[in-house]
C-alpha cells in the first residue's frame, strides 16, 4: 500500500473516530475529551480525569468544538465563564479593535500564584536587567505566551484556545497541578477578532449539513477580502515591530510588562500539507540573535514532536520559514531571549475538505494545536531553568555584542517635522529602548541635528538587537531563499532624518514619556493670510481638516520665507496659504477655527500680515495655486490586494481624517465618476474591468480625473492605454534553458522572487509628488516585479532608483540590474488629469511614512501635477 493512500486512510480512521467520539451516547464532556485529550486519565477510579463543575466549552456553547465556527463574542463569553468557576485562571481585557470587539488576554496559574502574581512579574523581569543576577529570578514560575488567531481565518486556533484553557484549568492530574505551581500562561484567544469574526460567519452562513468536503463548495471559499486581515486589511502577524495597529499595541504593552520566556503563534497552511513547527533552516537564523537561542527550538522540538506523534499526526520541521527579523509574533520573542515558534497547521477551511492527505476535518486540525500547545507548556515547565539562562544570558551578551559594532549612536529627528520625529520616538518607547534627548547640534553623516528636535539612540544598551533592527541594514545571512521580506528597517521607512555616529553621544536626559505635541496658530489673528510648512507630516491632517470646514486653500509651488511675530520663517515648497479675505469664516472665529485644527493635528500654523515674502515667491503669485478638495474613490473587490488598498484606506481615515467611498471593480463602469478627484488602485488583478468601465475611467481621466495606480494596477493602467508608459519585461539570463536540478526548482524560484527590499532612489522635491520630502535622496520599498520606464517626458518621472541602487536586504543580480535606473513613480498626463504610476504601494504595511507622502500628494495636488504647457 503507498504512503499517500496510508495516509489518506489514516485521516479517514481519524475522521471515523471524531464523528464517533462526538455521537457516542456519552456525555458531552466525556465525547469532547476523549477526543481532544485521549492521553488524559482519571486521577483515581472515584474521581474523574476533570473537574466536572468547570464546564467544557461544548457544555457552555451548545454543540460539539469543530460542528461550526465559534463567533468572537461566545469565545469571550467562554473565557469569563471559565473565571467565574476557577480561581487558577484571570481574564483581562487590554484593548479592543476597531470594530470594537475586546482584546482579551487569559492569565493561567495555581491559585496561590494568582495571589502573588505582581510579585511574580517583577522577580521574572529581573531576567531582562543584565545588572541583575541570574538568581534575582529566585523560583518564580516560567511564562508562557500562546498566541491564537493573528489570521483571523486560520480559526482552528482560537478554538483551541478554549479548549486548551479548559484543559488547564479543570484537568486534576498531578502533572497538570505541577505546570499550574511552575508556570504562568498567558493565553490571547483572538488576536484578530475582527478576522476571525469575518472568516467564521462566513464558514457558518455556507455551511451544509452534512458538511460538503468540495474544495470549490462555497463554505471553503472566502470572498474579498477573507478574514486573514484585520479592519484595515493589515497582517497583523507583521505589526510586531512598526506597531501600527491599535490590535497590536496592548499585546506589546503586555509582552513588556511579561518577557515570556516560550512564545507559540498558531497558524494554518494550505490543506495539503500536514503540521510545521520549529525549528527553521539555519540559513534563515540572524547573525545578531545567539547561536542558544536557536538551538533551544530543537529542544522545545522534542516535545512538539512527542505531543504530534501520540496522536499520529503527520509533522514536518527545518524546511521552511524565516526567522531573522522581529516583525512576526514567532520572532519578536527572539529578540528579547524568549524561544518563538510558528506552528502551522494544513487548514480545513470548513468542516470538512478533501486533501491531499484524505478528508480534513476542523475537529482534526484543533486537535493537533491543542496537543501542541500544551506539550509546550509542558517542555517549558521541565526546561524552566535552561529557559532562565537563555534570557539572562541574551541579554547580557546584547551589551558584549553592542560593544564591538562599528556605530556607537543613533541620532534622529527633523526641526521642520516634529510630527514624524515624534513618531519615532513613539515607537522606539513602545519598544522599551532607552532614547535620550539631544542636547548639543551635532553633524553625522554630513546630517545636522539640533537640540530640541533630535534625539539619541545608544547602541550599547540592553535592546540593542531591536535597535539594528529599527535603524540598521539587515545582516547578512547565510541564505538567499525567503519567506517574507528581506528588509525590515523601520527608521528608514518613515522618511525622518538619521544617521549612525561612529563615537558615542551621550545626550542628555533619558526619554521615559512621549512629550505632548506642540501646535495652534503663533501669532494672534492674521491680517492677510495663515501658513504653514509641508514638511511636517501631520501639515496633510491639518488641510482635510480646513478643507473640511470649506475654507479655501493655496499650495505655494515655490519656497518662499514671511515675516511673522517669531521672526522670519522659511516655507517649503508645498506649504499652505490660507487667505483671510474670501473666506465663510473671518475675524476671530477664523483665527479660532484654524487654531483648533492645527492644534489636533499637533501643527504650528503662523499668522501673516503682509503677502510680500523677504525671500522667495510673494503669496499672490500665479505660483500659490487654489487646491480642490479631493474627493477620493479607493477599489477594493474581488482580484484586488487586499493588504494594499486597506494601506490606504488606514491612511485616509487615521491620518488624514479623509472619507473616502470604497468602490467594487464592478462599479466601475456604472457609477457617476464625475464626483471623484481622484480614484486608487492598488496592486492586484483588474481582468474582470471590462471595456465600459475602461472606457468610463478614459473620459474620467480626460475631464481633470487622477488615476493613482501602483504595481500590477500600474501595469494594467499602460496595458489599457490609460496612462502613456512602458514596463520593462523580464530579461532573459543566458543560460535560462540549461539543464537545472529537478529538486531545486523551489529554490531557484525564491531566489529570483522580490522578497521587500529597501533601495536608494532619487527623488525630484520640485515636483508637487514630492513636496515635503526632505531630502533627493528617499528610500522606497520593492516587494513586486514591476519595473518602469523613464517618461519620456523629462519633467514627469518624479522618483527613480538609483543605478546602481543601495539594497538593504537580498535582491539577485538579475534583480537588481533590471531595478537600476528605472521610474518608481512618474506621471502620465492625460487631458487635463493625469495617471499617477507607482511601482510598488508608496503606503506599504502602514509604517512607509517617507513614501506615504507621494501618495497624499497624489490626493490632494492631483490637478497640480501635469507640466506646464508652452505659452503661445
Amino acid at each position: 500500500m503507498s504512503v499517500h493512500r496510508r495516509a489518506s486512510l489514516s485521516l479517514l480512521s481519524l475522521f471515523a473516530a471524531a464523528v464517533m467520539a462526538l455521537s457516542l451516547p456519552v456525555s458531552p464532556a466525556q465525547a469532547q475529551n476523549a477526543y481532544f485529550f485521549p492521553q488524559a486519565v482519571a486521577a483515581s477510579s472515584s474521581e474523574p480525569a476533570f473537574d466536572p463543575a468547570i464546564p467544557t466549552p461544548e457544555q457552555f456553547l451548545g454543540y460539539p468544538i469543530g460542528s461550526r465556527y465559534t463567533r468572537h463574542d461566545q469565545l469571550v463569553a467562554y473565557f469569563q465563564e471559565l473565571a467565574r468557576h476557577s480561581q487558577a485562571i484571570r481574564v483581562q481585557q487590554i484593548g479592543q479593535s476597531y470594530e470594537g470587539r475586546p482584546l482579551l488576554v487569559a492569565t493561567v496559574t495555581a491559585a496561590a500564584n494568582q495571589a502573588r502574581l505582581e510579585q511574580i512579574r517583577q522577580q521574572h523581569a529581573t531576567l531582562v536587567d543584565p545588572a541583575q543576577p541570574r538568581s534575582a529570578a529566585g523560583d518564580s514560575p516560567v511564562v508562557v505566551w500562546l498566541g491564537y488567531s493573528v489570521h483571523g481565518n486560520e480559526t482552528s486556533s482560537g478554538e483551541a484556545a478554549m479548549l486548551t484553557a479548559y484543559y488547564l484549568v479543570a484537568n486534576r492530574s498531578a502533572e497538570t497541578r505541577q505546570w499550574l505551581q511552575q508556570a504562568v500562561v498567558l493565553i490571547d484567544p483572538a488576536q484578530n477578532p475582527d478576522g476571525r469574526d469575518r472568516a467564521a460567519n462566513w464558514h457558518n452562513a455556507w455551511a451544509s449539513d452534512p458538511a460538503s468536503p468540495d474544495p470549490a463548495d462555497k463554505e471553503h471559499v472566502e470572498p474579498f477580502p477573507q478574514g486573514r486581515s484585520n479592519h484595515y486589511f493589515t497582517d497583523l502577524n507583521r505589526d510586531w515591530l512598526a506597531l501600527t495597529q491599535q490590535d497590536t499595541r496592548p499585546k506589546i504593552a503586555l509582552f513588556h510588562q511579561w518577557y515570556p520566556n516560550v512564545q507559540i503563534d498558531f497558524h494554518e497552511m494550505g490543506k495539503d500539507s500536514t503540521y510545521y513547527f520549529e525549528p527553521s533552516p539555519k540559513s534563515m537564523e540572524s547573525p545578531l540573535i545567539p547561536a542558544a537561542s536557536y538551538a533551544f527550538n530543537r529542544t522545545l522540538a522534542r516535545y512538539h514532536a512527542q505531543s504530534l506523534d501520540a496522536l499520529g499526526s503527520l509533522y514536518y520541521t527545518g524546511e521552511n520559514f524565516d526567522n531573522f527579523s522581529p516583525v512576526y509574533g514567532s520572532t519578536y520573542p527572539d529578540f528579547h531571549g524568549a524561544v518563538g515558534v510558528t506552528f502551522e497547521q494544513a487548514s480545513s477551511r470548513g468542516r470538512v475538505q478533501e486533501s491531499a492527505n484524505g478528508l480534513l476535518t476542523f475537529a482534526f486540525t484543533i486537535r493537533n494545536h491543542v496537543a501542541t500547545g500544551l506539550g509546550t507548556v509542558r517542555g517549558a515547565v521541565a526546561e524552566r531553568s535552561g529557559l532562565f539562562d537563555l534570557q539572562k544570558d541574551f541579554f547580557q551578551s546584547a551589551l558584549k555584542q553592542a560593544a564591538q559594532q562599528p556605530l556607537k549612536s543613533f541620532v534622529f529627528g527633523d526641526a521642520h517635522d516634529p510630527a514624524l520625529t515624534r513618531r519615532l520616538l513613539e515607537l522606539l518607547l513602545l519598544h522599551h529602548i532607552e532614547v535620550r534627548a539631544l542636547d548639543r547640534a551635532v553633524t553625522v553623516e554630513g546630517q545636522h541635528f539640533a537640540p530640541g528636535s533630535a534625539y539619541v539612540v545608544p547602541v550599547q544598551q540592553p535592546q540593542f538587537r531591536l535597535v539594528h533592527s529599527i535603524f540598521a541594514d539587515t545582516p547578512p545571512i547565510k541564505g538567499d531563499v525567503f519567506y517574507g521580506s528581506t528588509s525590515y528597517a523601520i527608521a528608514p521607512a518613515y522618511g525622518v532624518a538619521f544617521a549612525g555616529s561612529r563615537s558615542r553621544i551621550e545626550g542628555g536626559a533619558r526619554v521615559m514619556a512621549l512629550p505632548a505635541a506642540q501646535g495652534g496658530v503663533a501669532g494672534g489673528a492674521a491680517s492677510f493670510a495663515y501658513a504653514f510648512d509641508w514638511r511636517d507630516y501631520n501639515a496633510s491632517r491639518l488641510l482635510a481638516a480646513l478643507q473640511g470646514q470649506r475654507l479655501a486653500t493655496r499650495s505655494a509651488q515655490q519656497p518662499f520665507t514671511a515675516g511673522t511675530a517669531q521672526g522670519e520663517v522659511d516655507f517649503a515648497a508645498g506649504s499652505i496659504v490660507i487667505p483671510v479675505s474670501g473666506q465663510p469664516l473671518q475675524g476671530e472665529a477664523l483665527q479660532a477655527a484654524v487654531d483648533r485644527a492645527a492644534r489636533d493635528a499637533g501643527v504650528r500654523v503662523h499668522a501673516l500680515a503682509s503677502g510680500r515674502s523677504t525671500r522667495g515667491i510673494d503669496l499672490g503669485s500665479d505660483g500659490v495655486k487654489a487646491l480642490r478638495t479631493p474627493a477620493v474613490a479607493l477599489v477594493m473587490g474581488e482580484g484586488v490586494a487586499a493588504t494594499e488598498i486597506g494601506s490606504a484606506w488606514f491612511l485616509l481615515d487615521q491620518q488624514l481624517r479623509l472619507p473616502a467611498s470604497k468602490l467594487d471593480p464592478a462599479q466601475l463602469g456604472k457609477v457617476p465618476l464625475d464626483r471623484y478627484t481622484t480614484v486608487v488602485l492598488s496592486g492586484g488583478s483588474y481582468a474582470s474591468v471590462d471595456a465600459t468601465a475602461v472606457a468610463a475611467l478614459k473620459r474620467w481621466i480626460q475631464a481633470g480625473g487622477s488615476l493613482v495606480t501602483y504595481g500590477t494596477a500600474a501595469k494594467w493602467a499602460i496595458e489599457q492605454k490609460l496612462a502613456d508608459g512602458e514596463q520593462l519585461g523580464k530579461d532573459e539570463e543566458a543560460g535560462d534553458e540549461a539543464r537545472r536540478a529537478f529538486g531545486d526548482q523551489r529554490d531557484i524560484a525564491a531566489i529570483e522572487r522580490v522578497s521587500g527590499n529597501i533601495l536608494s532612489a532619487d527623488v525630484d522635491t520640485s515636483h508637487p509628488l514630492a513636496f515635503g520630502v526632505p531630502r533627493g535622496q528617499l528610500a522606497i520599498n520593492k516587494e513586486n516585479t514591476v519595473v518602469l520606464q523613464p517618461s519620456r517626458n523629462p519633467f514627469s518621472t518624479v522618483v527613480r532608483i538609483d543605478s546602481p541602487p543601495r539594497v538593504n536586504g537580498y535582491l539577485s543580480e538579475r534583480n537588481r540590474s533590471r531595478v537600476a535606473g528605472s521610474a518608481w513613480l512618474l506621471v502620465s498626463p492625460q487631458g487635463q488629469g493625469n495617471v499617477v504610476l507607482f511601482a510598488d504601494d508608496p503606503a506599504h504595511r502602514k509604517y512607509w511614512h517617507g513614501t506615504e507622502r507621494l501618495l497624499i500628494n497624489a490626493i490632494f495636488f492631483g490637478n497640480l501635477v501635469n507640466p506646464a504647457k508652452a505659452r503661445g
